[in-house]
């Protein structure tokens, strides 16, 4: 019967219902095309009511079709014939016939997983260790990396960077060059950005705000429309114009409790009244993690600062012109840094800028990396989780080597016994994976909780529907790749073999043991990869914790504070205040030793500057500079952070504005500047921006300035009284009693100088050091659970292999020991089944091991990927592990009765 045609408004909604629906066959269409018309007549009447789109109907509707289209499948599958000896006629069955047929072979292989209790329990928790932590790094994966940034077209998005040519060291932009942008008009949008700390006065205290002074067009580069209110407009950028500010959604739901009337209220923000004018969305947060978003006002874009070449304080966002490309904007942003070049060659040579793309810019290279490691990582477990499984449904094939061959002599067929077992792989890879889910969300909330917050995104991480359909699709692939093996050993199977007696089933069961040894040679190799990887990632993470910071952390505390510019609006205000605050701290009770610096070593907060300078004497040129890292420090520091005066003296009240510039230099400054010179008295300049005379007055040894990891930087430390109005700064103290109780100290003093100053970023030195490697023990963390995992897995496929080989061998093992042989002699000849596997999986994986290991060699700390100790570790690890599995067998087998034994067969 021919379907009735739909109405014409119906069917043009699902286009993609009437191109599947013809490669269907036409039966199919015939028993089911006029419900789906009234069904989607019905759908699109429901749809027009409610103010559905036809969009989301066709989805809907498509997505139906499919799902019949499935059931459909399914009835064909179980109403193909079966092969038998005699052939004869197969009557057509009803659809309710074939349904019966594939409920009837589901109850079946319950049933049989139930008979199985070990089995299936061992199967389902390997399984949902494999695909829970798969899904898991997965869903971090996507969050992180794949999934797309919450503004429109964000593949035309870029960060305008700067960069020496020849090296992969980027840096921000001047203002200058930000000019050249958009007066040639290389982007559609683009702008620049400053970051800064501000204090939002609170209702109790006052609250550090993490900011952003942005210029025109930043909202408009990257396209995000606000949740409430408007963006930043041209007329909050006048300098007799109100003070506006834009806020963030965890801003506006943290300090206002999601008011909805936030818009037009007033807020005062660093001593100054701003009015809201609008909230970001929840997830629009790029391209710096701000919370506030205010004008960039600029008196004059002819202030010389503004105008120099090697000012590189800004950073920019910019969105493509239409029809432009990154290759092509690229090259006319190379084009233009090329002519400043040739302009500038003194501080411009050698440096060009480029547009980098804003996932790239955003995510770095690092944590790309870490991430892909982990999932190949899980991968590999996964896989050691399906050859397991794989090995025990082998040994459970065997094992019904007769109960399958009647059934072949009653009448079933081939392919009924492979879908048999296919239906009772996918009944254990559809728990696994529930499982799996259960132990994935459970995983994500600890990924996220011990993740380091630099991390774009992280938090962000959830099992969302994309991982939840992960899941289930390697569920299902994981259960027809471990049940393909025992489906081909069930087609292959011989009946008159299988129902034998003797040396016929003695050749299936060999060439059964050969395919579970090679299966585990092949677990015993991927557990060797993966315990290379984690044994390289803890030695990394040991070094590193072992590491030499060059100051002693121990009761060390530190705090960051902002003075309002409009408040403390001379350097000599600053200066005054800071120096203040540090007399009151050093006098504190329980206070040893305090100080306040521009930032502070491990990356632990401050503002880190990097400047060139040049010793006094010499040519200011690229050839002649050392480029170093500028700090600003009250007298009393080094003592509070405890670093070593290798010599000199140093900072003291009296460095004043009238007298001579001084400054302290660390070690690696002293050799990179003036080799094995002694540096005291010398003098030297930053020579691009200062430009005045310093007199050297003491060595201080190096430090880790950014991270644990960093290397040897060259420092430099002014005093204060000797700088400019220099705003923020760190409070260091070393406490008697231990950092964190210095910090009622800290807030007493802080507050009593002035009660609208907000103290921020609190953190011991030993917290600071724990969070630099945050994310290099995560990647240890993870890597350490995974191998331990598979070396379990490991070991349960050696001792599943040797027991089973044990049972299969138990009249001969009787033979033996009825014939004189010792029960020493039968345990060396089960255990020496064990070192053909063990030695073929460590040769495989040691070789893979290595050669992945060097393309990760960056991820490792003072470890190289050819590490003697870590492939020698794993190598006895894997070896003991292995030799201890294959003892119970072995203790097993010495220990037949050789009576008993053959009295069985």
């Amino acid at each position: 019967m021919t379907p009735r045609r739909p109405p014409r408004d119906a069917v043009r909604v699902p286009l993609a219902w009437r191109a599947l629906a013809r490669l269907l066959p036409r039966d199919f269409r015939a028993r089911y095309g006029v419900g789906l018309a009234q069904f989607h007549r019905d759908r699109l009447a429901e749809a027009r009511r409610s103010g559905e789109s036809r969009l989301r109907v066709g989805r809907r509707v498509c997505a139906d079709l499919l799902a019949l289209a499935v059931v459909e499948w399914w009835h064909a599958l179980a109403a193909r014939p079966s092969v038998r000896t005699v052939s004869s006629p197969t009557p057509r069955l009803s659809a309710e016939d074939r349904m019966s047929i594939i409920v009837q072979e589901a109850a079946q292989a319950v049933r049989s997983l139930r008979r199985s209790v070990a089995f299936t329990g061992a199967a389902i928790v390997t399984l949902a260790l494999g695909i829970g932590s798969t899904t898991a790094i997965f869903s971090v994966v996507r969050s992180v990396l794949l999934a797309p940034l919450p503004f429109p077209d964000a593949d035309r998005v870029v960060e305008p960077d700067s960069r020496k040519i020849g090296t992969n060291e980027t840096s921000s932009v001047t203002y200058a060059d930000f000019m050249d942008w958009r007066d040639q008009h290389v982007f559609s949008q683009v702008a620049v950005y400053q970051p800064a700390n501000m204090d939002l006065t609170g209702p109790t205290e006052p609250v550090r705000v993490s900011a952003a002074a942005v210029s025109p067009q930043f909202f408009g580069a990257l396209g995000v429309r606000q949740h409430l209110g408007r963006p930043l407009q041209a007329a909050d950028y006048a300098l007799d114009a109100g003070y506006a500010a834009v806020i963030s959604d965890r801003l506006w739901r943290s300090q206002f409790g999601a008011r909805p009337d936030i818009v037009g209220h007033v807020v005062e923000i660093n001593a100054i009244k701003r009015t809201i004018v609008g909230v970001m969305p929840a997830d629009a947060r790029w391209p710096i993690d701000v919370d506030l978003w205010v004008p960039l006002r600029i008196a004059s874009e002819l202030d010389p600062d503004l105008q120099r070449r090697d000012n590189f304080v800004f950073g920019a966002i910019a969105r493509l012109e239409p029809g432009a490309t990154l290759a092509s904007t690229g090259a006319e942003m190379a084009t233009l840094a090329a002519r400043v070049a040739a302009e500038h060659p003194d501080i411009r040579g050698g440096v060009t800028t480029f547009p980098m793309p804003v996932v790239q810019a955003m995510l770095g290279s690092t944590t790309p990396r870490a991430l892909w490691l982990l999932l190949g990582a899980v991968t590999l477990l996964l896989l050691i989780g399906c050859v397991n499984v794989a090995n025990l449904q082998l040994a459970r094939a065997a094992a019904r080597e007769r109960e399958i061959a009647v059934r072949v002599a009653l009448g079933a067929s081939r392919w009924r016994l492979v879908r048999q077992s296919l239906v009772e792989s996918s009944a254990l890879g559809l728990a696994g994976g529930l499982l799996g889910i259960a132990i994935a969300i459970w995983l994500v909330k600890g990924i996220v909780a011990i993740a380091p917050q630099d991390v774009p995104r992280i938090a962000t991480a959830s099992l969302d529907r994309w991982a939840l359909g992960f899941g289930l699709v390697i569920s299902m692939g994981v259960s027809l790749l471990f049940g393909l093996a025992p489906a081909v050993h069930a087609v292959r199977q011989r009946d008159h073999l299988a129902m034998g007696e003797g040396g016929a089933r003695a050749s299936v069961g060999r060439r059964g043991a050969r395919t579970r040894r090679i299966l585990v040679t092949v677990e015993l190799a991927l557990s060797v990869v993966l315990l290379v990887g984690a044994g390289l990632a803890v030695r990394s993470i040991t070094r590193l914790r072992r590491v030499d910071t060059g100051f002693d952390r121990r009761n060390v505390l530190t705090a960051s504070i902002s003075l309002p510019g409009i408040k403390y609006d001379t350097p000599a205000q600053v200066v005054a205040f800071m120096y203040q605050l540090r007399d009151r701290l050093a006098a504190a009770p329980g206070i040893q030793a305090a100080g306040i610096a521009s930032a502070s070593p491990l990356g632990a907060g401050g503002f880190y500057l990097g400047r060139e300078m040049v010793a006094e004497g010499r040519d200011p040129s690229p050839a002649n500079e050392v480029s170093i890292n500028w700090n600003v420090a009250t007298p009393g520091y080094f003592a509070a952070l405890g670093v070593p005066l290798m010599a000199g003296r140093d900072f003291r009240l009296t460095d004043d504005t009238a007298a001579p510039p001084v400054m302290i230099v660390n070690q690696t400054f002293a050799t990179r500047m003036f080799g094995a010179e002694n540096p005291i008295g010398r003098r030297a300049m930053s020579s691009r921006d200062e430009k005045v005379e310093r007199e050297i007055i003491g060595v201080v040894g190096d430090v880790k300035y950014y991270a644990a990891a960093d290397s040897s930087r060259a420092l430099v430390w002014v005093p204060y009284a000797q700088h400019n109005a220099w705003h923020q700064g760190i409070i260091t103290v070393r406490a008697r009693g231990g950092g964190v109780n210095a910090l009622g100290v800290v807030r007493r003093e802080l507050h009593a100088l002035d009660p609208n100053i907000a103290l921020a970023d609190v953190v011991t030195m030993d917290e600071a050091m724990s969070r630099s490697m945050a994310g290099d023990s995560l990647v240890a963390i993870l890597l350490a659970t995974f191998a331990s995992l598979a070396l379990v897995l490991a070991a349960i496929g050696v001792f599943g292999v040797l027991s089973y080989a044990v049972a299969q061998r138990t009249r001969e093992m009787g033979i033996r020991l009825a014939l004189g042989a010792r029960p020493r002699d039968v345990r060396r000849l089960v255990a020496g089944e064990t070192a053909p596997m063990v030695c073929a999986g460590l040769a495989v994986g040691l070789a893979v091991a290595f050669g992945l290991a060097r393309l990760a060699r960056s991820m490792w700390y003072e470890v190289g990927p050819n590490d003697p100790a870590t492939f020698v570790g794993v190598a006895l690890v894997l070896g003991v592990v292995a030799i201890v599995a294959a003892l119970v067998p072995a203790r097993r087998a010495a220990r037949v009765d050789p009576v008993i034994a053959i009295r069985n067969e």
